[in-house]
């Protein structure tokens, strides 16, 4: 078995093969020549003054003679062994890293690494080695050669080509006993836990309204580090706290693993500690029947806010499915099947979450109302034959959205105290040390990074501990039951999975070509919401980017698309009332669009089906007026006139880049990777939510504020932008908000619309 040398990063590409050094057939040690390469470079000419006249030091400055010089360097071996092959011959031009020189047979492949040590033939391995085994690529840049696949050691690392075998031995080993791998997210996904000092007086109290819900609350303790400064030298350490959990299972969790463990192989993927993981494991599987030793936590997962896959199943994911209540933290996988979080401490949140992207708190994430107070069918109603049990219908769903206000008004609160919680304990534990200058000096980026995301998790637990949200939203309900346990998404999603486990092996029977996990999801998926088009109203904050909404991302994953306002393609209105401008508008623009509650489509998600609408339907009792119609309509027209110059403008800029500059651009334009669609939004307040009080007002707001350059079909003309990126050329400098300054200060002649859309571009 032969292994490859790559031409590694850093060289002055392109290069020129000079001369190929050891014969095929030679021993070479590690650091031993290979090949030397030319490479040709431009310096500037010492003059004397004579050289050009003094009177013009224009013509001085701008007439310096340059002078293209020849270099020839070489390129050492990365590893010991025998030359089999040569892969390149003297003269052949090489323009970039990662191509094949030679391939050189190793005496050991160090297919298993250790802290840094070959376990089987016991050297050392060493990171140029495994740059060089990656294909001349920094760690991290491609699939590294050597990967983490243990559970409970990082330092325990394999290469490619055992991580291949291994994966093969694991699918042939499923594909006999007929089983998949679930991977299985805790908090908020199978169990919810809270820290506030609340819950626990209340499982102790018969009298409290919550008593017989927190019958079957489990708690533990742990004992945990206090947070130290930054850097901190010193030689004793405060000593450990306790703090305790209170954990609730999510109903139907036992039924849920009872009719899955024949069909799957679990794992648990967490980004709590693996002490707290052990004890959640401990109460979800007690025998350790379900999960045994696979388990991986955030002590070992090698990242604070991502999870991959690859981190447990370096080379074949095809069949892994994952239930997880966040979807980013995954980036959308294919194999992720995403779950409504399950909210059972009522305004406490993911304990966890410090570690993970920040999400907006926002009504959608809240998931569906009790099932008992959804919307009853009030299509065909008149407002006059609603009945008494309506009416009373209509006042607990009421005192639902006004408990949901106050559920999310607690976690902004208590979200600002952590906030304030944060900066105290730094600047306290910060006193009388290391200046931040001198801490940034002495610390890598990553390990300030872990200490302030542990200084985060620190304060957010002290936070609940002192602020008790959970009474807080008691007081408001006096003495009726807070915490309701209704929770139905384990009893759904037991379903789902065996019917995907029941489509894979179908397909590995009849088109075992077809049998992956990564195609058969995104497919059964993508039917629930086909030919659906959503706009959402009341329930995203404004100048939001709605493509980078979770809640849109997450039903364009099941087939949806979504828009910031309604046009002829609109299908459904998404709100939680029917008073919104948008709601009003919808009815008269088109009498077919469905307004309806956002318990709608969790239902829909849930099922993996597109469920009849009608019970979700809202009554919109004042549409907007003949004459607000028309006047949108109006915008409407100008602005689909105004996007098709606008795209027709793009396009002449692009010809225009391509036909004068594709040489010299080719590498700055298309280089860089960074696109202006990719760039991070600006982080948009909690509480600038839409207006939901129906006033007039929102009807004179620009329509189609978003460009949404996600949407681009054949059914609705947008600007055709992929691949363009960022370049400092001068036709492209005015790319930049008006509130930038150097926007200003470079503002040219263009056409008002020219500067109106290249604003857009890049809002």
């Amino acid at each position: 078995m032969t292994t490859p040398v790559y031409t590694p990063t850093g060289l002055p590409y392109p290069i020129t093969i000079d001369e190929l050094i050891p014969d095929i057939g030679s021993n070479i040690n590690k650091g031993d020549r290979l090949f030397a390469y030319k490479f040709w470079y431009m310096v500037e000419i010492a003059q004397s003054p004579d050289d050009n006249d003094p009177a013009d030091s224009t013509t001085q400055d701008n007439s310096k003679k340059k002078s293209i010089r020849e270099s020839i360097e070489f390129v050492e071996s990365p590893f010991e062994g025998t030359l089999m092959s040569w892969n390149v011959d003297v003269g052949d031009e090489i323009v970039k890293p990662g191509i094949s020189i030679c391939d050189i047979k190793r005496p050991c492949n160090h297919d298993v690494v250790y802290n840094g040590l070959c376990t089987i033939c016991g050297k050392e391995v060493d990171e140029n080695e495994i740059n060089a085994l990656n294909g001349g690529a920094p760690p991290g840049d491609l699939q590294p050669n050597l990967a983490v696949v243990s559970h409970m050691d990082s330092n325990l690392k394999i290469s490619k080509r055992e991580a291949t075998n291994l994966d093969t031995e694991l699918v042939t080993r499923l594909q006999h006993d007929k089983k998949l791998i679930l991977v299985v997210d805790l908090d908020q996904t199978v169990i919810h836990c809270g820290v506030d000092p609340t819950i626990g007086e209340w499982k102790n109290d018969p009298k409290n309204p919550n008593y017989e819900t927190l019958k079957d609350v489990r708690q533990f303790s742990l004992d945990e580090e206090p947070i130290l400064p930054f850097m901190y030298m010193g030689e004793k350490k405060p000593p450990m706290r306790k703090c305790w959990y209170y954990v609730k299972v999510r109903p139907g969790l036992k039924e849920f693993f009872n009719k899955l463990a024949p069909m799957f192989e679990m794992y648990i993927y967490t980004m709590a500690t693996r002490a707290y993981a052990l004890e959640i494991a401990k109460i979800i599987d007690p025998n350790g029947d379900l999960f045994g030793d696979r388990i991986l936590s955030r002590d070992e997962n090698g990242s604070l806010t991502q999870k991959s896959l690859e981190r447990l199943f370096p080379t074949d994911q095809s069949m892994v499915i994952i239930i997880d209540d966040r979807g980013d933290v995954w980036n959308w996988s294919d194999n992720l099947i995403k779950v409504i979080p399950y909210n059972f401490f009522l305004g406490v949140g993911d304990i966890n979450s410090n570690f993970l992207p920040k999400q907006q708190t926002t009504m959608l994430q809240l998931g569906r109302r009790s099932r008992e107070n959804k919307p009853k069918q009030i299509e065909s109603l008149d407002k006059n034959d609603i009945s008494t049990d309506s009416e009373s219908d209509e006042v607990e769903a009421e005192k639902s959205d006004k408990l949901l206000d106050d559920i999310m008004d607690t976690e902004k609160q208590l979200k600002e105290k952590i906030n304030e919680e944060v900066k105290r304990q730094e600047a306290q534990l910060n006193k009388n040390v290391a200046t931040k200058e001198e801490q940034n000096q002495q610390a890598s980026n990553q390990a300030k990074e872990e200490w302030t995301k542990k200084l985060q998790y620190s304060a957010s637990v002290e936070v609940q501990q002192k602020n008790r949200p959970l009474a807080t939203l008691q007081s408001h309900l006096h003495d009726q039951r807070l915490l309701v346990d209704d929770d139905d998404e384990l009893y759904y999603l037991k379903d789902t999975l065996a019917m995907i486990h029941d489509k894979y092996y179908s397909l590995l029977k009849d088109h075992p070509e077809e049998a992956n996990i990564k195609k058969i999801m995104p497919e059964l998926k993508s039917k629930v919401f086909q030919d659906c088009h959503f706009v959402f109203s009341g329930l995203i904050p404004l100048n939001t980017n709605i493509q980078k909404a979770d809640i849109v991302m997450w039903t364009n994953v099941f087939g949806a698309e979504t828009t910031t306002d309604i046009d002829e393609y609109t299908t459904h209105v998404i709100t939680k009332t029917p008073g919104t401008y948008k709601a009003r508008l919808a009815v008269a623009f088109n009498p077919d669009i469905k307004v309806v509650h956002p318990d709608w489509i969790f239902e829909c998600l849930i099922s993996w089906k597109k469920v009849d609408e009608k019970p979700y339907k809202l009554i919109v009792e004042q549409p907007v007026g003949d004459q607000e119609l028309q006047d949108y309509k109006d915008k409407l027209e100008k602005l689909e006139e105004k996007r098709e110059e606008e795209e027709e403008l793009v396009l002449l800029k692009r010809s225009k880049l391509d036909s004068e500059e594709s040489n010299n651009m080719a590498g700055n334009l298309f280089g860089s990777g960074t696109s202006w669609l990719d760039e991070d939004e600006e982080d948009i307040p909690d509480d600038e939510d839409e207006d939901e009080s129906g006033d007039d007002d929102e009807a004179n707001t620009t329509v189609l504020d978003d460009v949404d350059s996600a949407q681009i079909d054949n059914k609705r003309p947008l600007l055709m932008l992929d691949g363009l990126t960022k370049t400092t050329d001068p036709s492209l400098k005015k790319l930049k908000t008006e509130d930038d300054p150097s926007n200003k200060e470079n503002e040219s002649d263009e056409s008002d619309l020219d500067e109106e859309l290249l604003n857009m571009l890049d809002s």
